[in-house]
């Protein structure tokens, strides 16, 4: 197996965050900035819908991972996800995982993506966490 270096996955993390800024910005989700200023406590729940506007890209991801074992940045990179052990695809159990791993790593602020400089396997946190690892195919 050929792993992803970390230029590569950066990319791939750089094109994903196109279409999750479209999402996050331009499709509605959830109540109205009035509805919620007309609520009793404005403040959290104009919080709770920020965080819901966040989880919501990575929780597509998670979904394409699953389904395609890859997101579009990957694709668009030529790198795709697979099991540690094996080099087969991942289960679905394992997307679920590294789908929890990934809002982990972003709830750390990123810092789980520096494990890809010290890991051998150049495996994140939440690839560590679900036993995977992005290989590129066009090695």
């Amino acid at each position: 197996m050929h792993y992803a270096t970390w230029t590569k996955r950066a990319r791939a993390l750089f094109i994903d965050s196109i279409w999750w800024t479209v999402i996050a910005l331009f499709v509605p989700l959830g109540p109205s900035l009035d509805d919620l200023m007309a609520t009793s406590n404005p403040g959290a729940s104009l919080l709770i819908w920020m965080l819901v506007g966040q989880c919501i890209p990575i929780l597509v991801t998670g979904v394409l991972w699953a389904v395609w074992g890859t997101s579009p940045g990957k694709r668009a990179t030529r790198l795709r996800i697979v099991d540690a052990d094996t080099g087969r695809p991942m289960t679905v159990k394992q997307a679920t995982l590294r789908t929890l791993g990934y809002l982990l790593t972003f709830a750390l602020c990123g810092a789980g993506f520096l494990w890809v400089l010290f890991n051998a396997r150049k495996q994140a946190l939440h690839d560590r966490l679900a036993n995977t690892v992005v290989v590129d195919d066009a090695v």
